[in-house]
């Protein structure tokens, strides 16, 4: 059977996604090792809501570290509702509180494995609707000039 355009063209996107999903399935999976390893030896601090940067979902953190250094520090991620003098959990890693920080939220501390797990599960169900689709409007096509008696 010979190779047409649009034949090739399905075999390339196929490919290319499939390269994609491997990517972030390895990025869930490094994801959810880093942030279990940060868990793991993270430090709490209470710390306040200062500012909001652009609105309630990313609020401008304020916080005292166990050595007594006061670090301040956007929040970003999956979250949102803040308002300014809003109490919060930081999560640190003491070596470097400064680029660590974040609030004991789900949607802060999980971002980046949500998104790939996300995008993990999006992939295959793109192809699989595809796919799908494709069989079932070539069956259409057959049926339709079919001559019955």
């Amino acid at each position: 059977m010979p190779v047409t355009d649009e034949l090739f063209l399905q075999r390339c996107k196929a490919v290319l996604f499939t390269i994609v999903w491997i990517g972030c399935v390895i990025g869930l999976v490094n994801s959810v090792e880093n942030t279990r390893a940060f868990l793991g030896s993270a430090v709490t601090a209470p710390g306040r809501v200062v500012a909001l940067n652009a609105g309630g979902s990313h609020p401008q953190i304020e916080f005292v570290t166990r050595r007594g250094e006061r670090v301040s520090y956007p929040q970003g991620g999956w979250i949102a509702g803040y308002k300014v003098g809003d109490k919060v959990n930081v999560l640190y890693l003491e070596s470097s509180p400064r680029s660590s920080a974040t609030i004991d939220r789900v949607g802060a501390v999980w971002e980046l494995a949500i998104y790939f797990a996300f995008m993990s599960i999006v992939i295959p169900l793109i192809g699989l609707i595809n796919m799908t689709t494709k069989k079932l409007n070539r069956r259409s096509k057959a049926h339709r000039w079919k001559i019955t008696e």
